[in-house]
This record gives structure tokens, sequence and C-alpha cells, in this order.
């Protein structure tokens, strides 16, 4: 498959070649790419410096799935679930940026939660994985042949090697709602899981550590964390925006994560009892791996819209200015608004912003395209920048966005729409309240309701609307046959008195309309004995 070459500008969003999917990422030292995998077991890769090239290697196997991916001796690796079987793959890169897959042992016919890179007893290294629905782990030689260990007493599924430990895994149960470590040394797993604290399941599993602290983290079902430290023995509990997947341990200690139902990362920072705060990742983006590369730079592969994400180590955080409509040749009410910050929203007070609009939905006020400024260096704005006012020019959604100009951030500002001009009243649309029956003598329940609208289906306000019950079967409160309601800001009118059924059964129409309307609406009630 041909190679594609990704967005080089400031946006953090780089497409894959093919728009693929990208289930879990790694990153390859041999090659200094960062690789992934699809769910259909294709395996690609992506360069993370300019022009930012990737390419998918088309697998000669087809009907093939996978979740997960190791790098190890120049390869990278996965196991493949066919119908009826599992199999070990590796690809090994080749020269153009081309790779070769190679079809290794076959295994258990189950789909692979997690692999790492451990030592075995005698301290060489090996990949190790866990199998969905298996007590078992699975070892994957250099050649690609398969071992398994002794059995747990239920199923594993997250799994993490820390680098100081290789010969120390440690796995969780979902089904028992516990972590356990197994020994590569005696081939044994630990006699005394660990209970955690809650009532989610546990998921993927991530080992940080530092200079004072080793700690386990756990993924949950629930949005929250559990950080276990190695040495204590304790719990802690993390609070997270919404449910984290997989983790992502860097070596300065700061744990990072992902959450695909919110289509955001966020991360732990080394020492901190909560977390730094989401980073959007764009709507439908469901962020599925994390890997770091040679630079230190972090990114996420994007499995909803076939991207991969670069993470910053600065960040801009919209304050203001999303959200918001005006009509064409109107100023929007609030300019755009940033907060320049580290990771850990600490606001940095050097910096300058630009301030940009694509398209011809808007401009700032003297007809600029970008508006460039510095952030205040102090006191309670300190990190913040505010554009010039912004002015609608055409209908249609606004494309405004910011930059960090001395460092590599970036933000969308949502939401911000130009609506045409609000014409006259040219006609009313139905809303509710017709269809109604009620006894003799009895109220309607419903309120009759309109939209009041001009001849582009905008919403027209502070339009006033009569209501006319058309013969004597029923009146408004009263005894009136007419009743009036003014339009609302959304264009909506809706009768304040009820309806009241008349003295026999019938059938009767209510009618209603607005001065200078070319059109109204009929509404049909019903009175029943």
């Amino acid at each position: 498959m041909p190679s594609m070459t990704g967005n080089s500008s400031t946006d953090p969003h780089h497409p894959l070649a093919g728009s693929a999917k990208p289930a879990s990422l790694v990153y390859n030292p041999h090659d200094r790419k960062v690789w992934f995998v699809t769910n259909d077991a294709q395996l690609g890769w992506f360069a993370t410096g300019a022009p930012y090239e990737s390419k998918v290697l088309d697998s000669p196997d087809k009907g093939r799935s996978a979740e997960t991916l190791a790098a190890w001796n120049q390869v990278v690796w996965m196991y493949a679930l066919a119908t009826g079987e599992g199999c070990v793959v590796r690809c090994t890169p080749t020269a153009g940026g081309d790779g070769r897959y190679d079809n290794c042992d076959r295994g258990t016919a189950a789909s692979c939660s997690a692999m790492a890179i451990g030592t075995d007893s005698t301290g060489a290294e090996r990949i190790v994985a866990t199998l969905s629905g298996m007590a078992s782990l699975t070892f994957i030689d250099a050649q690609g042949g398969i071992q398994t260990s002794n059995a747990f007493s239920r199923p594993l599924h997250g799994l993490a090697v820390a680098k100081k430990a290789p010969q120390e895994y440690w796995l969780s149960s979902p089904d028992s709602g516990c972590v356990v470590s197994f020994d590569a040394k005696s081939g044994a797993f630990s006699g005394n899981p660990v209970r955690l604290d809650g009532d989610a399941t546990p998921g993927h599993l991530a080992i940080t550590e530092t200079a004072g602290e080793r700690a386990l983290w756990v993924a949950t079902t629930g949005a929250y964390l559990i950080k276990y430290d190695l040495d204590r023995k304790s719990q802690q509990k993390v609070d997270t925006a919404a449910v984290p997947d997989r983790l992502f341990a860097m070596p300065d200690g700061s744990l990072w994560f992902t959450m695909p139902s919110a289509d955001a990362v966020d991360c732990v920072l080394p020492g901190a009892a909560h977390t730094s705060g989401s980073i959007d990742t764009g709507k439908g983006s469901k962020p599925s791996g994390i890997a770091m590369d040679a630079n230190s730079q972090l990114w996420v592969g994007l499995e909803g819209t076939g991207e991969m994400f670069h993470i910053s180590k600065f960040r801009l955080i919209p304050k203001a200015g999303q959200g918001q409509e005006a009509t064409v040749g109107a100023q929007f009410k609030t300019p755009l608004r940033v907060l320049a910050a580290n990771l850990d929203g600490t606001p940095v007070g050097k910096a300058t912003i630009k301030f940009v609009l694509q398209g011809d939905q808007a401009r700032f006020v003297g007809g600029a395209a970008y508006d460039i400024k510095p952030v205040h260096d102090s006191g309670d704005l300190m990190g913040i920048a505010e554009s010039a006012p912004l002015v609608a020019l055409k209908p249609g959604r606004v494309d405004a966005s910011a930059e960090w100009l001395e460092e590599d951030g970036f933000t969308p500002f949502e939401g911000i729409v130009v609506k045409d001009k609000v014409g006259p009243p040219d006609h009313l649309g139905y809303r509710s309240g017709a269809g109604q029956r009620a006894t003799v003598g009895k109220k309607f329940t419903l309120p009759l309701s309109v939209v009041v609208q001009d001849k582009n289906g905008a919403p027209v306000k502070k339009t006033k609307v009569v209501f006319r019950v058309m013969d004597d079967s029923a009146s408004f409160e009263g005894g009136s046959a007419t009743t009036e309601a003014t339009s609302g800001a959304d264009g909506v009118a809706t009768t304040s008195q009820s309806l009241i059924a008349g003295p026999e059964a019938d059938r009767f129409t209510v009618e209603a309309w607005a001065e200078g309307a070319r059109a109204g609406v009929t509404f049909r009630e019903y009175i029943i004995d």
C-alpha cells in the first residue's frame, strides 16, 4: 500500500495512509518509527518527523484480527486470531519502508489482550502475552515459538513488566477483581493476589518507576485509576474524567492514558494525586494507544478517525469564544481566549499566540484572518491571550484555532456559527398540541405550540401569534375563541390558556397565524363522551 504524507502544520492530527484505524501502538527503536496494528491484523508504521509519512503493510493472510503488538529484536510482533487458531506473526522491516510478514508458531484460538517484553529464569528476553479468556501466560521466543505458564485461578487480561525488575510480571484478573504477580524465576504466580478497592473491574496495567517509588497503575471499568505502591503495598484511587483504557508509563514517572469514550487522553504527573486535565483528541477519534518516539515526543493512535495525534509538553486551553453564534454582519459577543500552560495546567508567562480564522465565515475586526497576541505575564491573567473581536461574514461554521508560536501547541475552538440575517415572519411551523382528546367540558392536556420562521426557516422572535377556535365546539379559558402568544428567541410561541371542550362530542379545528406570514398552522382536536 502506498505511503502517505501527513499534515505538516501545527495541527496535532496526522492522517494515516488509507485512513488506517490503529488499534494499538509501539515504538520500534530499530527504524525509529511508531508502528501500529489494525483490528484486521494489518501492521503499519508512522514516521514522527516532517513530512510525517506513514504506510500500511498489507498482510497476505486475510480474515485475521489483532488487538496489540510489540517491538523486539528489530522485528514487530503480533498475535493474530483466525478461525480456529491463533498465530504468532512477525514483520521484519525491509528497504524502502516495506516489511515481510512471517507466520510462526500456532497457538490458542483467542485474541491477545496485552504484550510486553520480560525475561525468563535465565535472564534472556522474551515476549510475554495474555490471551482473552485464558488463565495462563503465553511466552514467545526469538524464533516465534510458544510456551505457556502454569494457570492462575481466573483468566488474565492486563500485563505490565517493570524495566528494573523484568522477571516480575504483573497481571490483572477481571473476573476476580484483583492483580497478581508472576515470578519468572520460579515460574509461579503469587499466592497473595492484591484485591483492589472499589467495585470496578481491572483492565490494562502500567508500571511507573522513579527514584523514590514504584507504582502499578490499573485501569478500571469505572471512571478512576488504581495506583498500587509496589513497595509500601498501599492503594490510592485517582478519579478520571471518563473510563480509562490503555496506559503508558513515561521514564519521568508520569502516567498517560487514553479515554476512548470521551475522545480524550490525560496524565498523572509524578507525585500528583490527581490528573492534569483531559486533552481532547477530536470528536469520534477513539484514542487507542500511546507511544513515545526517540525525541521523547508522545503520539496517540486515533482508531476512530485513522490518524496519529501529537501530544505537546505544553497546552493551549480554550477559555472563551466557543459555542457562540452571530448573524451576518454582526460582531460576535466574545473574542477568542486561551490559556498557555504546562501539562499540569500551570500558566506560562512568555508565549505568543496566533489566532487563526480559516474559510470565509468570519474575520477579526479590521478584516484580518489572523491575530497575533502575547500572553499576560503576571497577575490573575497570567498565561491568558485574547484575540480581537470577530465579525460574522457568511453563514456557516467558523473554523477558528490558536497556535503557540514558540512551542508545539495548538487548539481548535468549537461551535462558533454564523447565521444568516433573520427576515420578517414568512410562515408558521407545527410544534405540538394537535390530535388531542378531551371529555365533554374538560381541559385539553397540552398547550398549542408553533414556531415562527422567516423564508429561510430561521426562527423569528418577538412575533405575536393568534390562535382561534374555528367553531363553537370549544373555547379557551374564560370562554374566548381566541388567545395570543409571542414567540421567544427560538421562534416558538405557545398558548398559556388551556383549551376547554364544549358540551357535545365533536371534532374541531384551531388555526394559528401571524401578521404578514403567508402560511399558518391548523390543529385538529377531538371531544369525546
